[in-house]
């Protein structure tokens, strides 16, 4: 029986795992959905079971999963860390004391300490390529397009000859979440007022934006900071900090403050075996 979304479970998995068709056959048998709905997900796993599962199911699959030594946690949904929609914020300030958010007239609308800082997640977004006007065309060319249209597609005739294709490059963004009360705050790269950083500041947001993400990371010691993030600040290969979305670098941050959690969680446990022990 499918469980309700409010009072469910939402299973995590934290590894790809090594013998795909097994945890395929176990969500299969666990849940009943289709073999190839289930292997979809699992491609593409790590990541967040799309439906609440009742807490017998959660049960079934941790069991089986462990079995497979798959890293993974079921949490119940009223637990869940939500974290849309996240508030994109454009003036902000790595000060000494904390983290301080600034309105459209530069006037403080939100103060983080930085131990209140739980997680960092960037990468760079894709970008959809523009269309540029370009002159218009002559009395010639007007006249030709005009006899041509009578014959084949005007529209695509005519925007192949008013405008051009731009591409563009991918925007930085990161998501920080504050904890107690958990509070979710974007930054956009090209939206980010850096005033800030005062002799340390560059001409483009491009350049501002990795020396405002190193504050980030060096000022908030405590919060843990998402591989992809680590990548753009160390200049790694660009798969490892891309994202087509701004949603799916939300989903990512999502995903890897359960890890976070989980983490954390398994070595309090362990050290508490070991103090017993």
């Amino acid at each position: 029986m499918m469980a309700k979304a409010d009072d469910g479970y939402r299973l995590v998995l934290f590894d790809a795992p090594d013998d795909p068709q097994a945890v395929r056959d176990l969500l299969c048998r666990v849940t009943g959905i289709h073999p190839t709905d289930a292997m979809r997900w699992v491609a593409h796993s790590p990541g967040v079971w799309p439906r609440p599962l009742s807490e017998i199911e959660a049960r079934d699959l941790l069991d089986g999963l462990y079995e497979q030594g798959v890293a993974a946690e079921a949490r119940r949904a009223d637990l869940f860390p939500n974290l849309s929609p996240p508030r994109t914020i454009h003036g902000a300030a790595c000060l000494p004391e904390g983290f301080r958010v600034t309105g459209l007239r530069g006037e403080p609308t939100h103060w983080v300490p930085w131990d209140k800082i739980e997680l960092i997640a960037a990468g760079k977004v894709e970008m959809e390529d523009e269309f540029r006007d370009v002159s218009p065309p002559t009395w010639i060319v007007a006249v030709s397009t005009g006899l041509n249209a009578l014959l084949r597609r005007p529209q695509m005739i005519a925007r192949r000859q008013r405008a051009v294709r731009v591409p563009r490059d991918p925007v930085g963004e990161v998501v920080i979440v504050r904890r107690d009360p958990r509070v979710t705050l974007r930054v956009i790269e090209n939206q980010m007022n850096y005033a800030y950083l005062g002799d340390r500041i560059w001409p483009l947001a491009a350049e501002n934006f990795p020396i405002f993400l190193e504050d980030l990371r060096t000022l908030a010691s405590d919060a843990f900071v998402t591989p992809s993030t680590l990548a753009l600040l160390e200049d790694g290969p660009p798969q490892d900090f891309a994202f087509p979305t701004s949603q799916s670098l939300l989903d990512y941050a999502t995903h890897r403050l359960l890890w976070s959690w989980y983490r954390r969680d398994r070595d309090r446990d362990v050290g508490e075996q070991r103090t017993e022990n």
